[in-house]
């Protein structure tokens, strides 16, 4: 027969479409419907341990999920979906054999993947806003609704597409040429006929339905397609270091320590024996030397050279690698454990810190808002524009992170990045410390001298990097190759002291000093990158 003229109304088309028995669509039909149970295995199979590796990362997750009975009826899903694809898989079989009971057998099959579908979609929104509700994150990225709703369709589409995949069988299974291979009746075109010529030739109006799926293409690339591209290599933003010539210092400074404060005593009387002295809780001997370091002023020295901070010898400041439309950026490395972007949220310490190093530098181009990634995007930036230094830190330990990623931070180390981290707990420390064996294994954290570069320029320390909270002890701890330290490890939560004025009990003088040791870092790692960048160009 002729194909069917798709310019000709869609009731004469209709009456054309051949309703005579074809034993080879029914076929398809029989082999599609024994197609879903493998579909169906799979989800069965490799569904709950995937879902137990994803919570294993985020404990917090889990445990949300856990106590609203939501991580339960997910593994339920992939059981109930692994039976119907069993039983779509046995009728399927069974359908080879044409007779009618096998077609009603087959039709039944395929109405159970609806629920199964409707049922694990729901599900899956329903966790997915009860962690945006709980404001948690999911390896390490923050949760809202449209991180939310991505995360949704990378979860259900292959759920989604099951159930389309039913509909095209089950539009089969209605046309009169499957069913009259089955029945042996015959008659006019059914209704499955009519859904699949819609579907081939655009509908009753071709002109609508070209813009129904014009309108879901478009949504389609905007809410997936584009998401994702930005994610790709080429949307990688590069790190724009200031270009310019400047000195290898600000000025160079001093730490003047504060005077002792003189203990008030109590006595009973003048000629009394006993000495009563009222004691302060808070002052233990750790908290005293403490006092000493971070309790500090600086001064100005009379031989501190004039000019910008930068290297090449000018005075307008800047790298010679830079560029001149700068902007100074806070990249923090997201990591599965708790705590990864502790103090960068409400209370701002990264923001702060830029703001400060503003101020103290001169260079006014900063982010407006802090930035986070996954370890695995430092492999994306271009060779010439890869972030001086990243910031890792957390309260909580790290999680598991993958060989892959561990590889890609010790390459951005070793070709000229920095790694700042920092302790917000003994935990952390602990986990971090593996973590750099792990990275590391040919080098080890080693205590960094008072009389470092790192301590000198463009802010003084003589007795090296202030001790705060002792997380992990109170030296700090680096990595060096050929050379060069690639890893700075502050185990005091040098970033609590960033944070904004009543979200951390610092002094004035605690948080200057927190501040001028980060400036420090951050113009040593710009001078490291300015090397690396240099000698790529060359």
């Amino acid at each position: 027969m002729n194909e069917l003229d798709p310019s000709k109304p869609v009731a004469d088309r209709i009456d054309e479409i051949p309703t005579d028995p074809s034993a080879f669509k029914a076929l398809v039909a029989s082999i599609a419907a024994a197609m879903l149970a493998g579909l169906g295995y799979g989800i069965w199979k490799f569904g709950p341990p995937a879902l137990a590796a994803l919570l294993d990362r985020n404990v917090e997750v889990a445990i949300l999920l856990e106590d609203n009975g939501l991580s339960a009826a997910l593994v339920m899903c992939c059981s109930v979906f692994g039976i119907i694809g069993a039983v779509c898989g046995v009728c399927g079989v069974l359908s080879l054999l044409r007779i009618k009971i096998t077609y009603h057998m087959l039709r039944g099959a395929l109405v159970l993947v609806y629920p199964a579908v409707l049922g694990y979609v729901v599900i899956v929104w329903r966790a997915l806003f009860s962690v945006v509700g709980a404001e948690l994150s999911i390896d390490g990225a923050e949760q809202d609704r449209v991180t939310a709703i991505l995360f949704w369709w990378s979860l259900c589409w292959p759920a989604l597409a099951i159930g389309a995949y039913a509909v095209w069988l089950h539009a089969m299974l209605r046309s009169r040429s499957v069913y009259a291979a089955f029945t042996r009746k015959l008659g006019p075109p059914m209704r499955g006929d009519r859904v699949l010529e819609d579907w081939r030739t655009h509908g009753r109006d071709p002109r609508a339905r070209r813009s129904f799926y014009m309108s879901f293409l478009t949504h389609v690339m905007i809410i997936i397609i584009i998401p994702f591209l930005m994610q790709a290599r080429g949307c990688i933003e590069a790190y724009r270091v200031p270009k310019g010539s400047g000195n290898p210092v600000v000025a160079m400074v001093k730490m003047v320590k504060p005077k002792k404060k003189k203990k008030k005593t109590l006595t009973l009387r003048p000629n009394s024996a006993i000495l009563f002295e009222i004691p302060d809780l808070d002052d233990t001997e750790v908290d005293r030397m403490m006092e000493e370091q971070t309790q500090a002023t600086y001064q100005a020295s009379v031989n501190a050279k004039a000019g910008k901070m930068g290297k090449g010898g000018g005075t307008k400041g800047g790298w010679p690698a830079g560029m001149e439309n700068y902007k100074i950026r806070f990249i923090r490395l997201e990591h599965g454990g708790a705590g990864w972007d502790d103090g960068m949220n409400q209370t701002g310490a990264d923001i702060n810190f830029l703001r400060a190093f503003a101020r103290a530098t001169g260079f006014k181009k900063i982010a407006s808002k802090g930035e986070s990634h996954p370890i695995s995007l430092l492999a994306r930036y271009p060779a010439d524009g890869f972030p001086p230094f990243v910031y890792l830190t957390g309260n909580g330990s790290m999680g598991r992170i993958s060989a892959g990623d561990m590889k890609i931070l010790r390459e951005y180390c070793l070709n000229g990045g920095m790694l700042i981290a920092d302790a917000g707990s003994d935990r952390f420390d602990r986990s971090f410390r593996d973590f750099m064996r792990k990275v590391f294994k040919d080098k080890q954290l080693r205590d960094i001298a008072d009389d470092d570069m790192l301590y000198q320029l463009p802010f003084g320390f003589p007795n090296g990097a202030p001790a705060f909270w002792h997380h992990g002890g109170r030296r700090a701890l680096g990595l060096k190759h050929e050379g060069r330290w690639i890893v700075f490890y502050h185990p005091g939560d040098m970033n609590d002291a960033w944070k904004s004025p009543g979200y951390s009990k610092v002094t004035p003088e605690m948080r200057d000093a927190a501040i001028h040791l980060g400036v420090n870092l951050v113009y040593y790692a710009f001078n490291q990158w300015n090397d690396a960048v240099s000698k790529l160009r060359k």
